[in-house]
């Protein structure tokens, strides 16, 4: 992994998180100058695998509510702002017109931003991986995807969201169609003559052509446009048994599918969207939540979460010859759409952990590119007071501080609608440099597919000996015994470590173990055991330069 923390000493103090437990903050500023590092993770060569991670909707503002929330001010998301190439990438579209210099659409919606990394092309408001056109209601040129040209050259190939699969944004990865409604095969009423019905015969909704595309693993929501009826007859899920699709439809299930070998995955988690982390916490008028606010767990019965669709993607999609996948975090649009602050951090927090997936994945094999970004910009602003948005929401933060957040792009109980903002883009891995400084979606699609490498300069030879791991806990000074069957919340950052353990102890007796990142995380430590007296938690990081060791002492009461 190629984390510019790598030669960092560490720096963390416990925090009180929005969700009740401790959080590290990292220290804000770093002492020394990390030129070698940058040059150390710059590979020209060709990904042999590409994860692509989006978060839609997710621009700056968002990521730094969410950040606030739940690590605090000064501090990092582990996953995703370890990611050593950053830039920002601009997400405008096109207007319908005559053509061929066609309006600029300064706001775009996730059809024309999709489109433009996964053809490398700009297009119209709602059109799907292709052209734009005089009108409409007119269909335009089809591009061929980034996942198609995959698919050509023999890839194994994923396509997963958190809201319907055949939304906007994973649709333009294996669809072309020039209304992103028609979804399913009796929602075509604005795209007639793409029925597959039509004369000349159309390519059909966009459940329909997912499944034509017999992508390998395709999971999300949306089970509901996938038993509406085709043209032909049959539903489009008979349509993908005959193609040798196997239908999962919860967490259990989805693990129990171990490799391709049976055929490719269809994954269909809810009727629509999939269920965000937190229950819904909707900005007002007068101010929803409160200084001591905080957000709630929502009830997602069996459905996987994003991390864990993320890794079961990637565990089924490697092999040999490579693979490309997308996975969206959803969830952040939508529920900034609602005004819902809790639904949106949710949705972040699960991308960062997907991110995190992605970079353990890539520890084992370095040719793997990662990219993270998002589609377009949104509507959440941190504001200094309810009065300054027609529509706010106060939750207190990690800090243990008040954050106000405000909507103003529509009225209480109207969908608040996108910005023209530039987002931010980040990767690790090969030609991951690309990303830097200011880019246009369209950008993407060229190191996404793999540039022609270029020749690095020649430099001082990387130092032979690792650098030993340095590691740092944060923990409770105090717990109550019978709270630990609900758990010890601590959290771990270490940097340099290719393993880290943490343990809870009492009277030199082992109470439980667990495994964490090579960067650390949160840890809940369960016990239902007897205690008394005085818990030592204990974490310990391995890695090539030796080992590192921190202790904290937690005093239990009754």
């Amino acid at each position: 992994m190629a984390a510019l923390a790598a030669t960092a000493t560490l720096g963390v103090t416990a925090a009180t998180a929005g969700t009740g437990g401790p959080a590290l903050r990292a220290d804000s500023g770093f002492t020394e100058d990390r030129s070698a590092d940058l040059a150390k993770a710059i590979d020209p060569a060709k990904p042999k695998n590409v994860i692509l991670i989006i978060g839609d909707g997710m621009d700056d503002s968002i990521i730094t509510a969410a950040r606030n929330y739940t690590y605090g001010a000064g501090g990092r998301f582990p996953a995703l702002d370890s990611l050593p190439f950053t830039g920002a990438m601009t997400t405008y579209g096109l207007k319908v017109g005559a053509g061929p210099d066609y309006p600029i659409a300064y706001v775009s919606d996730s059809a024309p931003t999709a489109s433009g990394w996964s053809t490398g092309k700009k297009t119209v408001d709602s059109r799907l991986s292709q052209g734009p056109s005089a009108a409409s209601n007119i269909p335009g040129e089809n591009y061929e995807t980034v996942l198609e040209k995959y698919q050509t050259q023999g890839k194994l190939v994923g396509n997963i969201s958190t809201a319907e699969i055949t939304d906007a944004t994973p649709a333009a990865a294996a669809s072309h169609i020039s209304q992103r409604a028609c979804q399913g095969p009796t929602d075509m009423t604005a795209c007639a003559v793409e029925k597959k019905s039509a004369t000349p015969a159309g390519l059909g909704s966009i459940a329909e052509q997912l499944v034509d595309h017999k992508i390998d693993v395709l999971m999300g929501g949306g089970k509901n446009r996938f038993v509406q009826a085709t043209d032909a007859g049959p539903t489009v899920l008979d349509s993908a048994a005959t193609k040798g699709y196997r239908l999962v439809e919860d967490s259990s299930q989805m693990n129990a599918v171990t490799s391709l070998e049976g055929g490719p995955v269809l994954g269909l988690f809810a009727p629509a969207n999939m269920t965000t982390r937190f229950a819904p916490m909707v900005a007002t008028a007068t101010g929803a939540g409160g200084p001591y606010a905080s957000c709630a767990n929502a009830d997602r019965g069996d459905q996987p979460d994003f991390s864990r669709m993320t890794r079961k993607a990637i565990e089924l999609l490697d092999n040999d010859k490579g693979f490309f996948l997308q996975a969206e975090s959803a969830m952040v649009d939508k529920q900034e759409h609602s005004a819902d602050i809790c639904g949106a951090i949710g949705d972040v927090v699960e991308l960062d952990e997907a991110v995190q997936e992605a970079l353990n994945f890539q520890a084992d094999n370095p040719d793997t590119l990662i990219l993270v970004t998002a589609d377009h910009g949104h509507s959440t602003q941190i504001i200094p007071a309810a009065a300054n948005a027609k529509l706010s929401t106060t939750l207190m933060t990690a800090d243990g501080d008040p954050m106000t957040v405000g909507y103003s792009t529509a009225e209480a109980g109207q969908s608040q609608s996108h910005t023209g903002t530039q987002v931010r883009v980040a990767a690790s891995g090969p030609q991951g440099a690309n990303v830097t400084g200011v880019i246009d979606q369209t950008d993407l699609f060229a190191t996404l597919l793999g540039r022609t490498p270029s020749e690095l300069p020649p430099g001082e030879p990387a130092p032979s000996t690792p650098l030993k791991p340095a590691v740092q806990v944060a923990a409770a000074t105090s717990v109550k015994a019978s709270s630990l069957r609900n758990g010890l919340a601590v959290s771990v950052a270490a940097s340099g470590a290719k393993k880290v353990t943490v343990t809870l102890s009492n009277h030199g007796r082992v109470l439980v173990t667990r495994a964490l990142y090579s960067n650390g995380g949160d840890a809940l430590l369960k016990t239902a055991q007897k205690v008394s007296g005085t818990l030592v938690v204990k974490v310990v990081a391995t890695g090539d330069g030796g080992s590192a060791t921190d202790t904290r002492n937690v005093r239990t009461t009754s």
